[in-house]
């Protein structure tokens, strides 16, 4: 299965997209498709189209805190149920009010496991500092920085990394049938651990961490090339596809 972050990874050049998503439906029978965003599902489905990319088998939205299958859109209620694990969101969000360099999102998007902030990085504490906070108030919750822009705060077993993984024992499938493809620091946690990762070539640089990591390979190509370069790189193509003819 390929899972692949939207914004900068997935799209942002068309011609790229194609190919790839040629490749994708030429191998269907053997490779599943899945997004992994930061996205609410609504947003999601929305910049799909305007990119006229099909509905993926799988949908990690919302940063990982929400997984749909489908056409139909079905979601998860299991991964939900076992996230819901120590998630005191109203506690969290009162007690991130009033810390210097965040601001609280637009409402639209916030989740019922996420909570979202726009972030002003010379003002903000470091996230340990943070996390040593919430601690101190008996909160768990997982702090999630990209873009050095953007915080978002989930439950402690949610996150787009958590979510493969969930996804792969739940299907029994090894962590190694799973390409994932990302460029920010929200996708780190899917880009670690014993699954095939690739950072596209226009990553933010809180991915530059990453360099040297067995199985993380850093492509030179940017967007959906950038993925095809991951995909040639570790062979992961269905019987009788080449990636030269395309």
């Amino acid at each position: 299965m390929l899972v692949s972050d939207i914004d900068n990874t997935l799209i942002g050049d068309k011609p790229s997209l194609v190919t790839l998503m040629s490749m994708l439906q030429r191998c269907g029978h053997e490779f599943g498709f899945a997004v992994a965003t930061g996205r609410n599902l609504d947003s999601t489905l929305r910049v799909l189209r305007q990119w006229s990319v099909r509905v993926p088998d799988v949908l990690i939205t919302s940063v990982g805190s929400e997984i749909h299958y489908g056409r139909e859109l079905k979601p998860d209620v299991g991964w939900r149920n076992h996230i819901r694990y120590q998630w005191r969101r109203d506690a969290l969000e009162q007690a991130l009010a009033e810390v210097p360099g965040l601001s609280l999102q637009l409402p639209e998007s916030q989740r019922e496991f996420k909570l979202s902030y726009d972030v002003d990085p010379d003002a903000m504490p470091a996230l340990r500092t943070l996390q040593a906070m919430l601690r101190a108030q008996r909160l768990s919750a997982k702090l999630i920085y990209s873009h050095e822009s953007f915080l978002d705060v989930l439950p402690v077993r949610a996150s787009k990394g958590q979510a493969v993984r969930y996804l792969a024992y739940k299907w029994g499938l090894p962590l190694g049938n799973f390409l994932v493809a990302g460029d920010s620091g929200n996708d780190e946690e899917m880009l670690l651990g014993d699954t095939l990762a690739v950072v596209v070539g226009n990553h933010s640089p809180e991915l530059a961490t990453l360099r040297g990591l067995e199985r993380v390979y850093f492509a030179n190509a940017a967007h959906a090339a950038g993925i095809m370069e991951g995909i040639a790189h570790y062979g992961f193509v269905c019987q009788g596809y080449s990636m030269e003819a395309g």
